[in-house]
């Protein structure tokens, strides 16, 4: 009696904790992949990632020793992907959208320099191709990058 219980009850779990595993696997392997399409877009431009994150729709990298930044959008990364030379940026910020007593609808970093500026969307409420990503998680993630970013443009 307990040898059948003790399998009902490991098949029960397993039937509900299966499609959960799948689901890991298949995006850690859907990040690998992206992550190394980046790292081939970037070599093709003489850049070479030390650091790499997937936040939202969004993939940025960043090369430490030429100072450059990639980032691309994960739903069309070879036609969105820019390469930004740091040495030109002369401030990174995070910047937000927010209506009045509303939530935050958007989050991005701005890359300015003398003649443009660049917008890294972490976050868009709006986005009905963006993943199901917090919005404090991606404000946590740009804070980091602008720091990141800001460490880079002092050297």
């Amino acid at each position: 009696m307990e040898t059948s219980s003790t399998l009902i009850g490991l098949a029960i779990v397993l039937i509900f904790m299966g499609p959960i595993i799948l689901i890991v696997i298949k995006s850690s392997s859907t990040e690998k992949r992206l992550k190394k399409n980046l790292q081939t877009l970037s070599s093709k431009n003489d850049v070479s990632i030390h650091t790499s994150e997937i936040i939202g729709n969004t993939i940025i990298g960043l090369d430490e020793s030429i100072h450059k930044l990639v980032f691309s959008n994960t739903n069309r990364l070879t036609d969105a992907f820019k390469t930004v030379d740091l040495n030109t940026v002369k401030e990174c910020k995070v910047t937000t959208f927010k209506e009045s007593k509303k939530p935050i609808t958007r989050v991005a970093i701005e890359l300015i320099n003398s003649r443009d500026s660049h917008e890294i969307i972490f976050y868009e409420e709006d986005d009905e191709s963006n993943p199901a990503t917090d919005v404090a998680v991606c404000l946590n993630r740009a804070n980091y990058w602008e720091k990141t970013i800001n460490r880079q443009l002092r050297k």
